[in-house]
């Protein structure tokens, strides 16, 4: 218990927030504190997909060379980024950054847009509303939460992408069996380059929960809430100054979540019913991801450099192909035509390059696969 308690504590909290800090830089806020999660989480995903294909071509048992190379990277990044933090922190607390003391904690929370809030609620209709709707909304997202994890669903995919994942925490091989059979193969270039299966055995290794428990029940309790932890991201950056209207947008997307199950392709189909599906985080985490940075690097708002928002760009580009190899393509797509549209619409040739800059990990994913395969 204590193992898996620790396991995912550092997997899915300490590990994104300490990449976080390296990529998101600015003051303590709460809403920059969801900022540098996300960012940390899309990081991590990255990082694992960077290590995991060429340890996967080493082929053999390479399953343990595998975890121990990215609990090591974890470790180090994670260190650095508190580290960084605490830096930044002392150097608020004693003024020396911009020769002022730390604004109080009262001023930050402030600031963040929830300092003195539930002030005068008793007599204030509006914000009486807002509460509300805030209130429905996590309960939205809580029992969408809760029929993942309660009445999970089978699906014919889950007997290979699930299989892969039990054989490499079982057998420390890594798309070498065929889980349809068992019997052993060469390696399974189609599906070996898209290492969400193996990022999730990798779980299991290190909490020590059953690769199937955690595709079926771990995993869902952790993306569908970052997914709507996204969603609301990308609402405070539409509504503008309207952020009382995001617990709204919240309420609609669950809605069309819930009772999306139209088809078995819809998109809400796959986001509840095979969270731990590539398929399913690439369009429901990834591009989700992908618009979010791009409200950022387009806003007005956006001040001094966004080189972290680039570079970040860049990590979800690497977290598509991580996803489904076809992720690399689609992604590929949507960025290059994203920059050109607003390298128009801003006049700003410049916006083009820089989003074709952030493809070339694609590009070199691609050529890789082709390679592979021919």
């Amino acid at each position: 218990m204590i193992q898996k308690a620790i396991g995912a504590l550092f997997v899915f909290l300490l590990a994104p927030a300490g990449l976080g800090f390296l990529a998101v830089p600015g003051k303590q806020t709460v809403r920059r504190f969801f900022s540098v999660y996300l960012a940390g989480f899309m990081m991590e995903l990255a990082l694992f997909q960077l290590i995991a294909v060429p340890i996967i071509l080493q082929k053999g048992f390479a399953f343990p060379t595998l975890v121990t190379w990215f609990t090591a990277a974890l470790l180090v990044f994670m260190a650095a980024g508190f580290v960084l933090e605490a830096v930044r922190f002392f150097k608020r607390k004693t003024g020396k950054k911009q020769g002022e003391m730390e604004p109080s904690k009262e001023k930050v929370l402030k600031k963040a847009g929830i300092g003195n809030w539930f002030a005068g609620l008793r007599g204030d209709r509006e914000k009486q509303n807002i509460l509300l709707f805030w209130i429905l909304a996590a309960a939205a997202v809580l029992f969408q939460m809760y029929m993942a994890y309660a009445y999970a669903s089978f699906d014919g995919d889950d007997a290979y992408y699930v299989v892969e994942s039990l054989l490499a925490d079982e057998t420390n091989t890594m798309y070498l069996i065929l889980p349809y059979t068992g019997l052993s193969t060469n390696l399974d270039v189609r599906h070996a380059l898209a290492t969400i299966p193996m990022w999730e055995a990798y779980i299991a290794r290190i909490t020590g929960i059953h690769a199937t428990i955690v595709a079926h029940s771990l995993i869902p309790l952790v993306l569908i809430p970052v997914t709507y932890l996204l969603y609301a991201k990308i609402g405070i950056r539409l509504l503008g100054k309207n952020t009382a209207k995001v617990p709204l947008f919240l309420c609609f997307v669950s809605i069309l979540q819930i009772w999306g199950n139209t088809s078995i392709y819809t998109n809400a189909t796959f986001f509840l019913t095979r969270t731990w599906q590539g398929k399913s985080i690439l369009c429901n985490l990834v591009i989700l991801a992908a618009v979010w940075i791009f409200l950022h690097i387009l806003s007005e708002e956006q001040r001094g450099s966004r080189a972290h928002w680039w570079l970040l760009l860049v990590c979800t580009n690497i977290v598509a192909a991580m996803a489904t190899t076809m992720g690399a393509f689609l992604i590929a797509v949507l960025v290059c035509l994203t920059g050109l549209v607003a390298a128009v619409q801003k006049r700003k040739p410049v916006l083009c390059i820089q989003a074709g800059l952030c493809c070339i990990p694609n590009i070199l994913y691609l050529l890789l696969y082709l390679f592979l395969v021919m």
